[in-house]
């Protein structure tokens, strides 16, 4: 085990699998003190993580929350700080997706993605600023989406929200300088998950992996030794920025 996170309490959204809980066990086994993961409607998933959590002798806590509801996030933020006394890191990376050309999106479905991908990091932020800048400083990695950077072409809802995304840490970024609150963001691209898996294994799956310069799809440890590096003080010189292991996707038709 290393020990880049030492002593640190670190928060994910939607830590329970994929992406959230790779970070979530990277943090673990990089010496993090107490890593808190929330989950929405699957406590199945959250509980293996934190096992998978405990088992690096790291303090784990699941706890269900709602994103789009500030009451929801106050009580979870002030639940990790009265047991754990700050929060050093906090990671924004719950977000849902669907699949659609613009002009089949409904208004409802344009206002649920914007509501979880965008409101939720920007109140989640917003309850744990506090906090952070009464103990010093601290980490926000904000998960976007290399959709955010050039438009995906099916999901307009979703790239809308990272793209605005992008645009919040980059404000969070500017308001915490002040208060050594370092704000960046990871626009991660083609991923293999246990959501992803199948589906980019398919024909069209391998067509767009194959947009690709690498020519294959990236893993969840290529997004979360990123996180690791943003949330550690190994960096202290860098706020407002986007990282995009994205396998080379912007040099290719």
């Amino acid at each position: 085990m290393a020990d880049r996170l030492n002593g640190k309490v670190c928060l994910i959204t939607g830590g329970g699998r994929g992406l959230g809980k790779a970070m979530a066990l990277a943090f673990a086994n990089e010496g993090a003190k107490a890593v808190a993961i929330s989950y929405v409607s699957n406590p199945d998933h959250a509980e293996e993580t934190c096992k998978a959590i405990a088992e690096t002798g790291c303090t784990a806590y699941m706890t269900p929350v709602d994103v789009t509801n500030r009451e929801s996030i106050k009580r979870w933020v002030i639940q990790i700080i009265d047991a754990e006394g700050q929060i050093n890191v906090l990671v924004n990376n719950a977000g849902i997706n669907r699949q659609g050309p613009i002009d089949t999106v409904t208004e409802e479905d344009w206002d649920e993605i914007i509501a979880v991908n965008l409101k939720g990091p920007f109140m989640v932020s917003q309850e744990v600023l506090p906090d952070m800048v009464d103990s010093g400083g601290g980490r926000i990695i904000n998960i976007a989406s290399i959709s955010g950077l050039y438009g995906g072409p099916t999901t307009a809802h979703y790239a809308a929200s990272k793209a605005g995304l992008i645009s919040l840490t980059q404000v969070l970024a500017r308001w915490g300088a002040e208060h050594n609150i370092l704000v960046n963001s990871i626009s991660p691209g083609i991923i293999e998950t246990d959501l992803t898996r199948e589906e980019l294994r398919s024909g069209a799956g391998a067509g767009v992996v194959d947009l690709t310069l690498l020519k294959r799809p990236g893993q969840v440890a290529d997004v979360a030794s990123v996180a690791v590096m943003l949330a550690s003080d190994e960096q202290n010189y860098m706020t407002g920025q986007t990282m995009s292991p994205n396998g080379g996707s912007y040099f290719t038709n």
